[in-house]
């Protein structure tokens, strides 16, 4: 018998948004995830389901980096293309 709801903490499902996909697995709660990259919890909620395009400076993504333990070339190509501020290599 299958089992619904939840996945459980840490478990990503193969169609998962990258973003998504990388919170998971930093084990972080979408609460937490927007404190720490100081956006709104309904912000995070629309890039994961794909209701809007991620948008971050460049220090919310040393941020998102930072606490996912992500490198930037992990990040979807879509997030650094809508970087309005210049990536230093």
């Amino acid at each position: 018998m299958r089992k619904f709801g939840r996945p459980k903490k840490g478990v990503v499902q193969s169609t998962t948004s990258p973003f998504k996909k990388l919170r998971l697995q930093a084990e972080l709660t979408q609460e937490q995830m927007a404190q720490e990259i100081v956006v709104t919890v309904s912000t995070i909620r629309r890039w994961e389901k794909s209701q809007a395009e991620p948008t971050m400076t460049v220090a919310q993504m040393k941020r998102f980096c930072k606490v996912t333990g992500a490198e930037l070339s992990d990040l979807p190509d879509t997030l650094l293309e809508n970087t309005e501020e210049p990536i230093a290599a």
